[in-house]
């Protein structure tokens, strides 16, 4: 089997939801697909600013980002599809009028409307984001993803704002928390994206995911690898089931698979 690239989902895959740590097993095995020759992609849907440090600590610079919408591969920006402005400003404007939180992502800043802090904080803190500026800026900024977090709002009053805006729950366990991007991008397209530009075929490819929203991106590829610790619907979908995050999960299904 030859592989030459392999994509991998950030929280729950490469990161341990538990310790927000990349484990010293997961930087080796990176260490050893870059030493084969074999292309790397972060697929996320954290924005590119909250994403850079682990490339950083991987030596990884191709990126996915908020779900598709945005993809980076080294210094080139290969696709962006940002969150129009009139949609933008409606989403602000029931936010504000609901009290809900909205926190909005481009390339390289997030801002957010600072309303139900008590809500939004205590999950935004477990993302590499320090600090979070109250108002929006009045320049124009390109949101290629936003986090909208309940309060006293419906997901209802969200759904008609535009046809153009796709709504992913963040599961059971965050009820009241969604990323919202444009609609028609997703992991799966953004892989399409990647494969051709470095003319690679789907066979050629690997990609490892926990989340629900991993299914397209795992099914794109020619296997497909579930965590340990990913959700049941997406293992039902996977060819491949690997160890836990935190138990060597990315390493012992590279090693098992013949890649490294």
């Amino acid at each position: 089997m030859t592989i030459k690239i392999v994509f991998f989902d950030l929280d729950g895959t490469i990161v341990d939801n538990q310790t927000d740590q990349v484990p010293i097993s997961t930087i080796q095995s990176i260490k050893a697909l870059h030493s084969k020759g074999i292309q790397v992609v972060l697929a996320t849907g954290r924005s590119y600013f909250f994403t850079k440090s682990v490339g950083r600590l991987l030596k990884v610079q191709n990126f996915i980002n908020c779900s598709g919408s945005y993809v980076r591969l080294g210094h080139e920006e290969v696709y962006k599809d940002p969150i129009s402005q009139n949609d933008f400003d409606h989403l602000v404007q029931i936010c504000s009028l609901n009290g809900d939180h909205l926190s909005c992502f481009g390339v390289e800043d997030s801002y957010s409307n600072g309303l139900a802090k008590e809500v939004a904080l205590p999950i935004l803190k477990n993302i590499d984001c320090h600090e979070i500026p109250s108002i929006f800026p009045h320049r124009k900024v390109e949101y290629m993803g936003m986090c909208l977090f309940l309060s006293n709002g419906n997901i209802n009053d969200y759904h008609n704002i535009s046809t153009e805006l796709q709504f992913y729950h963040w599961g059971e366990n965050i009820p009241n928390a969604y990323n919202i991007e444009r609609k028609g991008n997703n992991k799966a397209n953004a892989i399409q994206k990647v494969l051709q530009h470095f003319n690679f075929s789907a066979d050629e490819a690997i990609a490892f995911g926990d989340g629900i929203n991993d299914i397209e991106m795992l099914q794109t590829v020619r296997i497909g690898v579930a965590m340990g610790n990913a959700r049941e619907g997406l293992k039902e979908k996977a060819d491949f089931i690997t160890k836990n995050v935190d138990d060597d999960g990315i390493y012992h299904a590279l090693k098992t698979l013949n890649v490294i």
